[in-house]
């Protein structure tokens, strides 16, 4: 497969030093004349505390334009271990391109026009103002000079390495669990978060949407790239993202879903890894769907290489889980994980579960 920069068209995007209104920026989208309206897009601008016509759209625009942070890379395609890497400033040339509509399809697409297009669409707005929040911080971060992450999406084949599940005896032990009713976000001593995923990375598309994958994308963008750049998941593969910055908080699910500002902890080493792992859609019983959700549960906290892990009712909601099951199942990995460290000094292998009051 070719490499590919998704970037539509290299353009010099350029904002007037006067007279900038919102026509003025739509009049830069290549599209057609019956989407202009972007009346979200303009909703968002309009409740800005600040200028973003004076003081961010020419520092996004400058993004755009900057081609010399072009990264071809080739996709991570199905049943091969592989991994792709950007620099944050790699990711905010394709995010502001994707912020004008100037992006290519990938495997899926981070076209915003079902954000921007769709009338006054609730759920589509927060998600933007979460964009804007995103390129608001990182102007701060670039004035500092202080934000020089590497972004990387590894995709992990893993049929070939996993036990017999069916020969496993696996002793819970109490005190490597810590259970809490707040959200997984309260959890910050975790090095890895549990994105529950569908096996189409976010649906492979960005929609006036929140499920808990759509919500963790909008909080942290930068996670977007994956969307682009990964193949549909295949029943025995998971896909780890490092680097990735959570910029945004925010509070609700769905329909109440409400960007409440930016993430307190803006420090550029407090980085999670995200955790892409789909569980089974049905069926959750069978020998089959059991093995199959140990395997990416398994896979993906030992792929992370890191002990403390936030997670939830993964599996569950939409994808029709108990959660007390989906809960033992990611319990009984774990801990069989960590059981597979022998010789080494015991470690701080407390795992971290957001129960909402359901376990």
């Amino acid at each position: 497969m070719s490499t590919t920069t998704y970037i539509a068209k290299q353009r010099t995007f350029i904002i007037p030093e006067n007279n900038v209104t919102f026509q003025t920026l739509t009049d830069l989208f290549f599209i057609d004349k019956k989407y202009r309206s972007c009346s979200n897009l303009d909703i968002v601008i309009r409740q800005l505390n600040f200028d973003f016509y004076h003081d961010l759209l020419p520092i996004i625009a400058q993004w755009a334009s900057d081609h010399t942070q072009s990264n071809p890379i080739k996709p991570l395609q199905a049943n091969i271990t592989a991994r792709v890497t950007y620099t944050s400033a790699q990711a905010r040339y394709i995010l502001a391109n994707a912020f004008f509509l100037n992006t290519t399809k990938g495997y899926g697409s981070i076209d915003l026009i079902d954000l921007y297009h769709v009338p006054f669409d609730r759920v589509a707005i927060e998600r933007i103002r979460c964009l804007i929040e995103y390129f608001r911080l990182s102007s701060q971060q670039q004035q500092h000079n202080n934000d020089h992450r590497e972004i990387s999406i590894e995709r992990y084949s893993y049929a070939e390495e996993l036990s017999d599940w069916k020969k496993q005896l696996v002793p819970i032990q109490e005190s490597k669990i810590n259970v809490f009713a707040e959200r997984m976000e309260a959890s910050e001593e975790a090095h890895g978060f549990v994105d529950f995923a569908n096996k189409h990375i976010h649906i492979h598309s960005i929609s006036p949407s929140a499920t808990q994958e759509e919500i963790l994308f909008s909080c942290c963008p930068e996670a977007y790239l994956a969307i682009l750049v990964c193949d549909t998941l295949r029943s025995d593969e998971v896909v780890i993202l490092r680097g990735c910055k959570r910029f945004v908080d925010y509070r609700g699910y769905g329909e109440t879903f409400q960007f409440v500002g930016p993430y307190p902890n803006q420090d550029p080493i407090h980085v999670q890894d995200i955790l892409v792992m789909d569980a089974c859609l049905s069926n959750h019983f069978s020998r089959r769907h059991i093995d199959r959700d140990l395997g990416k549960a398994w896979a993906a906290f030992a792929k992370t290489g890191h002990d403390i892990i936030v997670t939830g009712n993964w599996g569950c909601g939409v994808f029709g889980g108990d959660p007390i099951f989906k809960f033992l199942q990611q319990i009984d990995v774990q801990i069989e994980r960590l059981n597979e460290t022998t010789g080494q000094e015991e470690k701080d292998s407390s795992r971290c579960l957001s129960n909402d009051g359901q376990i």
